[in-house]
């Protein structure tokens, strides 16, 4: 009796038993499944902020590079410049291209101040001042899994992931940049920062090494560089990168008449026949100065800063003869920073007696190219800007940047 009383409890038992097994996978099946989701949704997050920050870094980063303080227009530039760099990054699982708004880029004096958009910064002064962008970048109404699975539960209702990012950028010293192979040749007896030189001092040269004017300044070949013999390649593009205080340089020999059409495109003024081909494009101006509409031959860069601003083309100074002609307002409007160049800054006294030794790079100036010429026996100007590592100078270049010590020309710079 006691056996069949067990064998009978144990048949009433084991349906219960295999239901509890059941009920205990399912929960153990959702709380795995739950996880799973959570794990995607979090990953799917994780993507989109890093999406986010590439795009944001990269508007920050380019829209930098435009507050110099050489163009009244500097924050439309800044804004254009970090709308296009954005948008060359693509988000949403890279389905899209990231999308900025006006609001989205904003600009400040200081780090830690008070950031406004474009169009609130309508006093020329503040304008000018401005040397920190901030671009903030979101994605909105992201898919979620668990949200999904959540939100068919009887009265819930959780809103899909929202992503953000953030980056600020300034301009700061370098450890190393690029820069045109047009050395400004220090004045004897001189030292640095300014080797002699007052800010918005004329020099005057041309593309011929033989008749450059003496102590002014030269052209040079920087060694170890590949595409350094290509001077017309560098001047009609960004110039020769991955350049440290620490080199030495040798002067440029023989007549150089490549290099007129590049140098005459940076300011909008081409044959005939078109642009050269593979330059980059012009300034935002290319209105140029000379003795004939500038007399005092000195400090024309407030004008240009304003001639930037309104686009303002060749105005046909100096005569170039036929053949030459200035392009639209329009092609400046696309335009870039062309016009103030970063130079290295050398001892020339040995060149000037025919000597062809390297020289030590001593420092790095920033310039401004005034005029454009129509063969190598005619003046062309520069006005020197002061040490290129200054902020006031207007010049800004590519490269590496380093600590407060750094000392280089300036470059953009991500700061937070």
């Amino acid at each position: 009796m006691i056996a069949d009383a067990t064998r009978y409890q144990s048949i009433v038992q084991r349906p219960y038993q295999r239901g509890a097994v059941a009920v205990a996978f399912i929960l153990l099946a959702v709380l795995l499944l739950g996880f799973v989701g959570l794990g995607l949704d979090v990953g799917r997050l994780y993507v989109s902020k890093t999406e986010l920050q590439n795009a944001a870094d990269a508007c920050a980063l380019a829209a930098a590079g435009a507050l110099t303080g050489a163009n009244v227009d500097q924050l439309v530039a800044a804004e254009d410049f970090g709308t296009e760099a954005a948008g060359r990054n693509r988000v949403g699982m890279q389905a899209s291209a990231a999308s900025v708004d006006e609001d989205d880029i904003t600009f400040s004096d200081t780090l830690d101040g008070s950031y406004q958009s474009r169009s609130a910064a309508t006093d020329a002064g503040v304008e000018l001042n401005m040397r920190f962008v901030r671009c903030t970048l979101e994605e909105a109404n992201i898919p979620l899994l668990l949200l999904q699975v959540i939100n068919l539960l009887p009265g819930q209702g959780i809103s899909p992931g929202t992503a953000r990012a953030t980056a600020v950028a300034t301009l700061s010293p370098s450890v190393s940049n690029c820069a045109l192979p047009l050395a400004i040749c220090k004045k004897p007896g001189s030292s640095e920062p300014d080797f002699g030189y007052v800010r918005g001092e004329w020099l005057l040269g041309r593309f011929d090494p033989p008749a450059n004017l003496t102590g002014k300044f030269k052209w040079v070949e920087f060694p170890g560089f590949e595409r350094t013999p290509d001077l017309a390649g560098l001047i009609g593009g960004s110039g020769q990168c991955d350049l440290s205080d620490t080199l030495e340089l040798t002067p440029a020999t023989g007549a150089i008449n490549s290099l007129v059409d590049v140098w005459n495109w940076r300011m909008g003024v081409m044959k005939a026949s078109g642009p050269p081909a593979g330059a980059f494009v012009p300034d935002f101006t290319g209105y140029a100065y000379t003795p004939v509409n500038w007399p005092a031959a000195f400090n024309a860069f407030e004008d240009f800063t304003a001639k930037r601003g309104s686009n303002t083309p060749w105005n046909s100074l100096p005569d170039l003869g036929g053949g030459w002609q200035a392009t639209t307002s329009e092609v400046h409007a696309a335009g870039g920073d062309r016009r103030l160049v970063v130079g290295p800054v050398v001892d020339c006294s040995g060149w000037d007696s025919g000597g062809t030794e390297a020289q030590e790079i001593l420092g790095w100036a920033c310039y401004l190219m005034l005029n454009p010429v129509s063969n190598p026996n005619m003046d062309m100007g520069l006005e020197y800007r002061g040490p290129a590592s200054d902020i006031a100078s207007g010049c800004v270049t590519s490269g590496a940047p380093g600590g407060p010590g750094a000392g280089g020309p300036k470059v953009p710079t991500l700061v937070q």
